[in-house]
């Protein structure tokens, strides 16, 4: 793989627009590996409590009850 000096060289010789495309383009990607990176979590965590099968409503309502509690906490009425 190549350094991050040289992939920095490589980008500053992109039109602007081409520059747009691949930060646009890299920004997709990390949020598709943080919503993959999620997923393993949320399945690992469910695998220790011996919930891999529960029905998908359920592990919804918790989900939304997890949520909420968060906003509760954070974002006080």
């Amino acid at each position: 793989m190549q350094s991050i000096d040289d992939l920095a060289n490589v980008i500053i010789e992109l039109e602007p627009s081409e520059q747009r495309v691949l930060l646009d383009k890299v920004a997709q990607l990390n949020f598709q590996k943080g919503l993959h990176d999620l997923a393993e979590k949320i399945r690992a965590r469910l695998a220790r409590q011996r919930q891999m099968d529960a029905p998908p409503e359920k592990v919804w309502a918790e989900l939304h009850r997890i949520r909420q509690q968060i906003a509760d906490h954070d974002y006080p009425a």
